[in-house]
């Protein structure tokens, strides 16, 4: 908002150097500098000369040539990630298949607020989904994936076996559940045994409605932030928190919040280039071009005769 107040401020000023009633103050005032109104309730823009004008000009001519698709980009690519952060996944999904919300109770899985997922993470909803693994082969008919079947492959003997998030997520619905999976440290379901009398039942059903943000979770484990999985990262997750007819519950949410960290910290990646370029570009040099501060951020603008005030 703030740089949009000095280009406004900016234009106006260069419509009042030239009317008459600013030629005439000029010639009967020995200072070469102005003050110019205040634009909006907290922002002032003082001393505005030819110099500070003309490096202005010069400063807006080299971001214009340089940076002038930025914007543009950086919007979408904002938006995009604004979506990641509320819990869309980064591609593998069925863009036609309709998103199925949470309708069960029961605890949450632990941790499961650091997945930015959109919807409520139900430890049942998990449950319902390991209970429908058996091992890396349950999941999917990994020969014959379309991955498998792409023309010109490098290797025909050895295709590269890729699963879709979307895919994965019809093979689980259509899976049937085996059982209710135990607690490894110490046999008893996964939950509690109230948990398991009270929706074993249901959760067993083959109708039973698994969410979208539980197979997300699950998917995470060995995708990485992928909209793909393959059969050696599912058959190295399933080792560590799948085993026989036990589901280790705390692996498995350190397993989801640590494929899910690569999207943050991607995330935070992508922040601290938008803070360096806009600075470099915009804010920088209209702190040394008007207030006569130096934050670093390259070279663009530069402050009066008394030189800059240095920030950092």
């Amino acid at each position: 908002m703030k740089v949009l107040c000095l280009i406004l401020g900016v234009s106006n000023v260069s419509a009042f150097v030239g009317s008459r009633a600013f030629q005439e103050q000029r010639k009967s005032s020995s200072s070469a500098s102005m003050i110019v109104p205040e634009f909006g309730s907290d922002f002032v823009l003082s001393e505005i000369t030819d110099d500070k004008m003309g490096e202005l000009v010069k400063s807006a001519a080299i971001v214009a040539a340089f940076g002038g698709g930025l914007v543009p980009a950086a919007f979408s690519a904002n938006k995009s990630m604004m979506g990641t952060m509320s819990g869309t996944r980064a591609g593998g999904d069925d863009p036609n298949a309709d998103k199925i919300f949470t309708a069960s109770s029961g605890p949450a899985l632990p941790q499961s607020g650091l997945l930015f997922a959109k919807d409520k993470i139900n430890l049942v909803d998990v449950v319902a989904i390991v209970g429908r693994i058996k091992d890396t082969a349950s999941i999917a008919d990994w020969a014959n994936l379309p991955s498998t079947k792409r023309e010109n492959l490098s290797d025909p003997s050895n295709p590269p076996m890729w699963l879709p998030r979307g895919e994965f997520k019809k093979n689980i619905r259509k899976a049937k559940f085996t059982g209710w999976p135990s607690d490894p440290s110490t046999g008893e379901p996964v939950g509690g045994a109230e948990l398991e009398k009270a929706l074993g039942k249901q959760v067993g059903a083959a109708n039973y409605p698994i969410p979208d943000s539980a197979l997300d979770a699950v998917f995470d484990t060995w995708a990485w932030g992928s909209g793909i999985a393959t059969p050696d990262k599912v058959e190295t997750q399933l080792k560590n928190w799948r085993v026989g007819k036990g589901f280790d519950v705390a692996k498995f949410s350190k397993a989801a919040v640590s494929g899910r960290s690569v999207t943050g910290l991607a995330i935070v990646t992508f922040i601290v280039i938008q803070v360096t370029v806009y600075g470099a570009l915009f804010i920088a040099p209209l702190l040394r071009v008007f207030f006569d501060i130096d934050i670093g951020f390259g070279q663009l603008g530069s402050c009066g005769e008394n030189g800059c005030t240095t920030l950092f």
